[in-house]
Parts: C-alpha cells; structure tokens; sequence
C-alpha cells in the first residue's frame, strides 16, 4: 500500500469533509492511505520503547492528535471516558452493525477471514470457554456461542454491550458480556482462551496488560491478537517502536471519538510478550493483514524480563562460569542488556539457527 505523508492542515481539510459523518467503505481505504506528517516521532525514536519517558511521549502525541473540543483541556487518558460510545444501538439489529454496515463485500470478507483464523487457533476442545475483549458488535462471540462454547466478553461501551445481548436474546444464545476494562469482568475467573479481536490496540498500559492475562488464563490456554495494527518494520504511519498511528482513519477516529488507536511494530510486540512472560507465535494470513494473528502461550522456565522493585523491567543477569573465554564473557553482557534494539539481531539469529523445520519466524 502506497502511503502520502500530508500537513496538519491538508489532513483537516480531509477531514472536514466527512462532516461530521462516519465514513462509509470506500473513504475509509483512502483514509489509511493519507500520513501526518508530525515532528513527534522523531522525539519517540530516541527514547527506548519499555520506558516510562517513551509512554509520556506517546500520550503527549495522542493528546496533541485528539485535540478534540469536548475534552474540556483535560490532558489525560480515561477509557470510561475516551473510548465512550459512538453510536446507538440501530433499529435495523441485523443490518446495521459493523462490518455488515459497511455494505462491502471485500471488507466483509475480510473479517471473515479474520475470525476463520482466530478459530481455527483457539486449541479448544467441547465445551471450552472464551473471554474477548472489546468484542465490539459481538459477531465473535455469537459465533462462539453457537457452536457450544461459553462465550463472555467485557467491553467499556454499554452500548456495545446492549448491542450483544439484544442480538443473543434474539438467537437464543447464552452470551455473557460485563462492562469493565481490559484484564477485568468475571471476577477471577479463569478461561481457555482470551481474544483481542482489533482491541488490544486501545491499551495505552499494553506492557501491564500483557502481564495481568496470566491471571485470566488456565494453564496450557492461549490469548490470540488478531487484525491489530503490526508493521514488520517503521513506516510513515507507524514510525516507532509503537504508538499512535499517523493514517488519517486513525487521527479520525482519535479526534472524533478519543479512541487510543495505537500500532506497533511486530519485533517490539514480540519483545513485550517475551518480557511478559509469553512465547509469541505470529500466523500470517495471505494477502490479508486483518486477518494476521499472534498466539500467545504462557512461556515456560526463565524467558521473560524479571520485574525490579518498582515494576520496570529489570535485566538478566546471567554468570559466565570459570574458565570462560572474555569474548563469552562479552557476549553475555551484550544479551544481559536492556537495550531492546541491540539484542534484536543476537535474538534472531539464536532463533533460525535453533528454530524447528516449519516453524514460523519471530
């Protein structure tokens, strides 16, 4: 996909013309095709992406994207608040509720490509149980329930939530949905599989997050990320490690609605789940990256960063035994480093060398 970088004010004149409208399938392509161009990236990729200065910096960047009227100056982040509903409920139930709203075969098509691989990677056997987050219009979850799975989901949009059950009551299907944040609803319940289904791109705290769901899966059970916005490398619309993602669809949907519309790129993703305690396992889909997933499994031994006193990731600090050469020696330093960016290549070269036949690459 070919990308334009454009001004602030060329963005706005791009925007002003929705007015005040949603857009349709057809604008919403364009859209992801249009760049901003903005200083604030430059600042991000000197910073190192697991620091708490890099977090400040991207919700700096969001705050100045958002920019919206009706945020009242406050210059801070509130899911309750910014990821707010942006609709009601239609009158049309089974006609009106994204992605069959869009009236886009192509795009249709797409999600269900999406959810296609999301289910064929669950691992679950009869009568398993699935917790999604941000499930949206639900269409998950129904799926779910009508195959004989139990199927919970938790959302911060109550309308999204009455959306679910209007459509469950109607199906006859015992689909069960809370209003809470992400890594919450349930109680402390446990459950096979967890689900971001083009969700877990709205958790600013994602590093805490991923460290949370350990706590909501069973032993041996999977959390799947599918269709989020993963680049394999910076480009203009994701041009950091992560954060908010530059596309006008994307500064759309923040000033609009003050959703955070994060991206990340797919070594930094890997990395966080490593030091999260997770073995990440990406599964492409052919020429369609909605439907592109990563399956996360509770990693086993030492993989993952231990956490210090106050909750930073803290290095390994491996020993080199006596009689090791200072070359070893040296290159035990190198992998004991924080410096995510240095370690990278030492990582993936230890990866195809070690890596089974068919196993795919991180």
């Amino acid at each position: 996909m070919v990308q334009v970088q454009v001004s602030p004010a060329e963005l706005d004149a791009v925007l002003d013309r929705l007015d005040g409208g949603v857009p349709d399938a057809a604008e919403y392509i364009a859209l992801t095709k249009l760049v901003l161009d903005t200083p604030g990236a430059a600042r991000l990729n000197a910073l190192d992406p697991f620091s708490d200065s890099y977090h400040r910096e991207v919700l700096d960047l969001y705050l100045t994207l958002r920019s919206r009227p009706d945020a009242e100056g406050r210059g801070d982040y509130s899911p309750e608040r910014d990821e707010a509903p942006s609709y009601d409920v239609p009158e049309a139930l089974w006609t009106g509720l994204v992605p069959w709203s869009f009236r886009d075969a192509a795009m249709t098509g797409e999600h269900l490509y999406a959810w296609g691989h999301i289910l064929r990677h669950l691992g679950l056997g009869p009568g398993g149980s699935v917790l999604e987050y941000g499930p949206g219009s639900g269409q998950l979850l129904l799926m779910l329930a009508r195959m004989g799975y139990r199927a919970c989901g938790v959302d911060i949009d109550a309308v999204a939530i009455e959306a679910i059950q209007r459509q469950a009551a109607g199906m006859n299907l015992p689909v069960e949905v809370e209003r809470a944040r992400f890594g919450e609803g349930f109680g402390t319940e446990r459950f096979d599989a967890v689900v971001f289904y083009e969700a877990f791109h709205h958790a600013v705290d994602f590093q805490a997050l991923l460290r949370r769901l350990h706590d909501r899966i069973k032993p041996g059970g999977r959390l799947l990320l599918c269709g989020e916005p993963v680049v394999e490398a910076p480009r203009p619309d994701v041009p950091y490690a992560w954060g908010p993602r530059l596309d006008a669809l994307s500064v759309f949907c923040m000033r609009r609605f003050g959703w955070m519309e994060l991206g990340f790129s797919h070594d930094f993703l890997v990395e966080a789940a490593r030091r999260a305690g997770w073995h990440a396992v990406f599964h492409p889909f052919p020429d369609c990256g909605r439907a592109c997933l990563y399956v996360l499994t509770q990693a086993t031994g030492d993989v993952g960063m231990p956490c210090d006193a106050e909750g930073q990731d803290a290095p390994d600090r491996p020993t080199l035994p006596e009689g090791k050469s200072e070359s070893e020696a040296l290159l035990c330093s190198i992998l004991a480093s924080t410096t995510w960016r240095a370690t990278r290549p030492l990582r993936r070269a230890v990866h195809w060398l070690t890596r089974r036949p068919g196993q795919p690459p991180v």
